[in-house]
């Protein structure tokens, strides 16, 4: 038993390091050698101080790798408008996710579907508003705040998102929502309005024509804007 203990011992590699007080130029390779299975390394002062700092420079490299020389791996840029101001934004998984999200809360709303005059009632047309400015909101705070920091074409869809909420909607919301809703409120409570429709009291608002004008404006800006968010959902082209 000893002995075969003994022979198998002897197929396993050695590790040997360098003799107890000789001298290690900055040079020196044979700081550590290993033996073993016909290969033989050896290891120097001068390698490890190589290892150290070229893992140094790597880890430093690594956010200006990422944002710049791994961008060239992402889909080719595809550009998003809204109202005159054009953004080219190139496509990974995270803004992917993030305008599918977009267009699918867009799309199934009032917001992203041409106002039908007759058949759609605006004070549910801005309620349906009102729910998308916390709906995206929501989106963009549900991005990591290091992902924003370090991937630009993210930032410039939160950016832009946040640019059809502030000069898209606000707006509009701002200059007829109150009025309205106050004159509405009004409206449908007077007796001589019993007997009618949302859509045909919303129709006797003295400045109808002007408001329904600004809102088809508004409407038609996100459509569009969905049809650039679904080119990004389905294809990226």
């Amino acid at each position: 038993m000893t002995y075969l203990i003994f022979q198998a011992t002897m197929l396993l590699p050695t590790v040997s390091a360098s003799p107890i007080g000789q001298a290690v130029g900055p040079t020196d390779l044979s700081l550590l050698d290993w033996n073993g299975w016909g290969i033989e390394m050896r290891v120097g002062v001068l390698w490890l101080l190589v290892a150290v700092i070229v893992g140094i420079v790597v880890w430093w490299l690594l956010p200006w790798i990422r944002n710049n020389w791994l961008k060239g791996y992402r889909t080719k840029a595809v550009k998003l408008t809204f109202k005159g101001v054009e953004w080219d934004i190139c496509l990974d998984t995270e803004t992917r996710r993030v305008a599918h999200q977009a267009w699918v809360e867009i799309k199934s709303r009032k917001v992203g579907l041409p106002f039908e005059e007759g058949l759609d009632v605006i004070v549910e047309v801005y309620n349906s508003w009102y729910q998308l400015f916390g709906v995206l909101r929501d989106l963009a705070k549900s991005i990591p705040a290091d992902r924003l920091q370090d991937c630009e074409d993210t930032r410039n869809l939160v950016a832009l998102l946040m640019r059809a909420l502030n000069e898209g909607l606000r707006p509009h919301l701002t200059k007829w929502q109150a009025k309205f809703r106050r004159w509405y409120d009004s409206a449908v409570a007077s007796d001589d309005n019993k007997a009618k429709s949302p859509q045909e009291i919303q129709q006797l608002y003295p400045l109808y024509n002007e408001l329904v004008a600004d809102l088809r404006k508004v409407s038609d800006e996100f459509v569009r804007f969905a049809d650039s968010l679904e080119k990004i959902v389905k294809d990226g082209k």
